[in-house]
């Protein structure tokens, strides 16, 4: 009995652990999935060669989280599918941060 209420004792912060412990944002995802190619402050780095800058007006006017999200799920050029990686929730919010780049202009 003092055996399973101490094994209980040292599960209890575990079990505590919701899955909003866990939560993530589009600013986490992006620097997380995104960064690497596309810079953590929106401007394409050398290996994402001729993409997009996020911080680019033209850019930001033309895309919608709409359109970002289909170019998660479809990729582009050397971009690849992020079907397998992130779900369609997490890219909307992957999308929110990329779009978020206009304001930091």
């Amino acid at each position: 009995m003092r055996k399973s209420i101490s094994l209980l004792a040292l599960m209890a912060p575990i079990l505590a652990l919701t899955p909003a412990a866990f939560a993530e944002d589009g600013k986490t995802l992006y620097d997380a999935k995104c960064a690497l190619c596309h810079g953590k402050d929106g401007v394409a780095k050398s290996v994402a060669k001729g993409s997009r800058n996020f911080i680019d007006p033209e850019f930001q006017k033309a895309a919608t989280v709409e359109s970002i999200v289909k170019m998660m799920t479809d990729g582009r050029n050397k971009m690849p599918s992020f079907k397998e990686k992130l779900s369609v929730e997490q890219m909307k919010m992957v999308a929110d941060h990329v779009k978020s780049f206009a304001a930091a202009k």
